[in-house]
């Protein structure tokens, strides 16, 4: 039975669409249909319950500006509801589309269009694999990627993500400089298009699509390494976890990847268990190749084990330690246990000690994942080494987890919320209202991925009852 607000395509809207890119590349039932209306939302327990059965109507598939215009014009003269959807990789049901309607699909909209000074531009569907592999041979890599690099899209990671790999050197994507354009394509009976030049990228940047179809990125590049990946290992958590933090703030060694992994964590990682010691805690590293023997000489002084290193290799290809870091980490949890979930957090300068009260607090309940990066917007640190994470958290009951996370805060732990759909109860400082400005210009008929903005106006489509409601708001 469909939700409240669920809105329909009519048969000759459908027709339409069809005569734009073919009546193949418009679904309208079974499972690819369900497919084409969901992400990886179903991390969070909670997401999992609120919005697992909603769906579009129909799903369209675009391949270039032209096609996408005319599905939009065609979509917005019938005031249908229209989801922006990429690879659909990300974990807060950025494109689960609350309101039925229409999701269109830009994954085969994926031109790179060029690379040049350190600059790439590309189209909304490019790969970030296919980004960094065209860019490796010209000197140049991605500042920051997701784990899910290799089916991520460009557009996608922009509109949804925060950072990645590579943050440890480059902070994450809202860093001034590393988006240098937008374009994007309004919704109105006759589409324009508008360009975002630097800070005013911090529009769009985030928004899940709700303020402007992203067509065209310019995102700036990073000098390319040849990284070596390293694995440490120690039975002692106190020495593993000072060592990580003495690599990431030690300027002279470059690298790309600072992740720690409390055991027993690595037991989740099955293809690479064979790689370090069981019941040992870990660090993953990526580091300059030329600084690999100094590296492993340090750990080994301080009594750390250097059980398994990878050489550079291009193309990048798999063993990749990164495919069991950042969200991936949570990924692999979950398919040990489902009654794993996760958090997003921030942490002090006092980590160690905010470490120990949560564990004794919630025993058994929280094992720590934590990410080494370039600032922290959750802590309000900038341009300095900070301490944040990822950590597995056990979910029992909504109530269990607020409490985790209310007492998180109590101790000075930053948490940007996973576990809801709307971008302002995230627990990011994205400015909000710029936001809202832009949707106001670009989406006057509040139709794209509408219900995500909370501040915006309700949507003609929406009835009471229609949206779900989470218990962290």
């Amino acid at each position: 039975m469909p939700t409240p607000g669920f809105v329909t395509v009519s048969p000759e809207l459908i027709a339409d669409l069809q005569t734009v890119v073919g009546a193949d590349q418009v679904i309208t039932e079974g499972n690819k249909l369900e497919t084409l209306s969901k992400d990886f939302y179903w991390y969070s327990p909670i997401l999992r319950d609120r919005i697992g059965d909603r769906n579009a109507s129909v799903a369209v598939k675009v391949s270039d500006l032209e096609q996408l215009r005319r599905v939009v014009a065609i979509t917005a003269a019938a005031r249908v509801p229209i989801t922006p959807r990429g690879a659909a990789t990300g974990n807060y049901g950025q494109c689960v589309p609350l309101y039925g309607g229409v999701v269109i699909d830009l994954s085969a909209f994926d031109g790179i269009l060029s690379i040049e000074d350190g600059v790439v531009t590309a189209e909304p569907g490019a790969r970030l694999v296919d980004i960094e592999n065209q860019a490796r041979p010209l000197g140049w890599e991605l500042r920051c990627y997701p784990s899910t690099w290799i089916k991520s899209t460009v557009a996608g990671f922009l509109g949804g993500g925060s950072g990645g790999i590579g943050s440890i050197s480059w902070g994450g994507l809202r860093e001034p400089g590393t988006i240098k354009r937008f374009k994007i394509m309004t919704v109105e009976e006759t589409p324009r298009i508008i360009t975002l030049e630097e800070a005013d990228c911090l529009k769009v940047f985030h928004a899940y699509g709700t303020n402007g179809i992203i067509i065209e990125t310019q995102l700036r590049l990073a000098p390319a390494y040849p990284w070596l990946q390293m694995v440490i290992a120690s039975e002692d958590w106190d020495p593993l976890l000072d060592f990580a933090a003495e690599i990431s703030a030690d300027a002279n060694v470059r690298k790309r990847l600072v992740t720690v992994l409390e055991n027993p964590l690595g037991s989740f990682f099955k293809p690479i268990k064979k790689f370090y010691p069981e019941d040992h805690h870990l660090i993953f590293f990526e580091i300059d190749e030329s600084a690999a023997d100094a590296i492993a000489a340090r750990a080994g002084a301080l009594g750390l084990k250097v059980p398994h290193r990878i050489p550079y290799h291009y193309p990048r290809k798999a063993p990749m330690l990164s495919d069991y870091t950042w969200n991936h980490t949570t990924l692999w949890a979950l398919k040990a246990d489902p009654s794993w979930t996760y958090l997003q957090s921030g942490f002090g300068d006092n980590y160690r000690e905010q470490f120990q009260l949560l564990h004794q607090q919630f025993p058994g309940e929280i094992m720590f994942h934590l990410e080494f990066t370039r600032g922290n917007p959750k802590m309000g640190v900038k341009n300095t080494i900070a301490c944040g994470g990822i950590p597995v958290v056990k979910f029992s009951t909504e109530e269990r987890l607020k409490e985790i996370i209310n007492y998180c805060t109590e101790i000075g732990v930053g948490t940007a919320n996973p576990h809801t759909c709307y971008i302002e109860e995230g627990g990011r400082d994205q400015g909000y209202d710029i936001q809202l400005e832009l949707k106001t210009e670009a989406d006057p008929y509040n139709l794209l991925n509408p219900g995500k903005m909370k501040q915006a106006p309700a949507p003609p489509f929406a009835v009471p009852g229609s949206m779900p409601q989470f218990l962290f708001t």
